[in-house]
């Protein structure tokens, strides 16, 4: 049975071996990047120190590999996504005129086609929300390992960002780390809605 949670030591490893060929480091020999080769059949399964990370045909390019690296994080990548989702949108109480956007294609394509390592998740007003009590908000959860980076803002009139709603918050609650995506959603939560209550006592009635 597939596992529905994504496989955490995989992911680090991968993206490991995916950045140790790539970008500055693609002049490297496999040796120097720790990637090692086995031959099984009629493939190479491929190794990140002692993590299987891939498995390829035996005729292959160096960009080839990359990309073999890339379809199969997306494979996690995506579980990792769905099981934060799953924990914002289940526990995450918005103001009724706000919505959560989370882009998940969007991100896919962006780590297919360069590496990139983020899931973005933001927090918009409709069009039906009080122009003073508007808020907008960006989370950047990260797919190689459970961390993430929180901004929150009101918008002013013109839709520009005003008071930073996360200034009294710690590093560790602006930037939090988890030991799983659950686990990391659930701090994420945590910390927006503290900001969204200390938005609705400033304009509370005095």
């Amino acid at each position: 049975m597939i596992s529905s949670q994504p496989n955490l030591a995989y992911l680090k490893a991968a993206w490991a071996a995916h950045a140790s060929i790539s970008a500055e480091n693609c002049r490297q020999s496999y040796d120097e990047a720790g990637i090692s080769f086995e031959r099984v059949n009629h493939s190479w399964i491929v190794r990140k120190d002692e993590t299987q990370v891939s498995t390829m045909p035996l005729r292959y390019t160096r960009q080839e590999l990359r990309m073999g690296f890339l379809g199969r994080i997306e494979m996690e990548a995506r579980k990792a996504a769905a099981e934060i989702e799953a924990v914002l949108l289940r526990d995450l109480s918005l103001p009724d005129d706000h919505m959560l956007i989370v882009e998940v294609e969007e991100s896919m394509r962006h780590l297919r086609r360069r590496g990139h390592r983020a899931l973005a998740i933001f927090v918009v007003p409709t069009a039906a929300a009080d122009r003073v009590r508007r808020v907008g908000m960006e989370i950047q959860a990260f797919l190689d390992a459970p961390r993430a980076c929180l901004y929150a803002h009101t918008l002013n009139t013109d839709g520009y960002a005003g008071t930073d709603l996360l200034a009294d918050c710690s590093k560790r609650e602006r930037h939090p780390r988890a030991s799983t995506y659950g686990e990391l959603g659930q701090r994420i939560v945590a910390t927006l809605h503290n900001a969204l209550e200390r938005l609705t006592n400033q304009h509370a009635p005095t």
